[in-house]
């Protein structure tokens, strides 16, 4: 990895469709160029794939919440399988980390309704080992390349 591929990840993470032959006249490269280096992060699974950014409050997932939980568990990667795999309807679990500090595992979740909020929480509750949930509602966001 050199600089020239930190700009090209930069470009590719602010819009995952700029071809490379925009991504080669705004770095000075040819596209063959472009090209082989995208293909060689690809294969180094540094670039992983490729999103689409969607406005769910559009699509009707109009709430966005973290949930904190404090787990007792030696098993961190079983407990985390069972929270990512819990089927709310309506509500949407989009990443569980597990993170350092007050909290052990954190959800950034999104649902059409309150009701799908507290139903998970009921669910994760269930699970053992499980002691506590904490949630805080996202009101909005600012982002880096808007």
């Amino acid at each position: 990895m050199d600089e020239m591929d930190m700009r090209i990840l930069e470009l590719l993470e602010n819009n995952g469709r700029i071809s490379h032959e925009e991504i080669g006249k705004r770095l000075n490269l040819s596209r063959p160029a472009i090209h082989q280096r995208v293909s060689k992060l690809e294969q180094n699974e540094i670039i992983k794939g490729y999103s689409t950014e969607i406005n769910w409050s559009k699509a009707g997932q109009v709430i966005r919440a973290f949930v904190f939980m404090n787990v007792r568990t030696s098993d961190f990667n079983n407990i985390m399988e069972q929270v990512i795999n819990l089927k709310i309807e309506g509500l949407t679990i989009e990443k569980c980390y597990r993170i350092t500090g007050q909290w052990c595992i954190m959800l950034k979740i999104r649902a059409s309704l309150t009701d799908q909020i507290t139903s998970l929480h009921d669910e994760l509750l269930k699970i053992e080992g499980m002691l506590e949930t904490f949630t805080m509602l996202i009101l909005s966001e600012a982002n880096k390349n808007q």
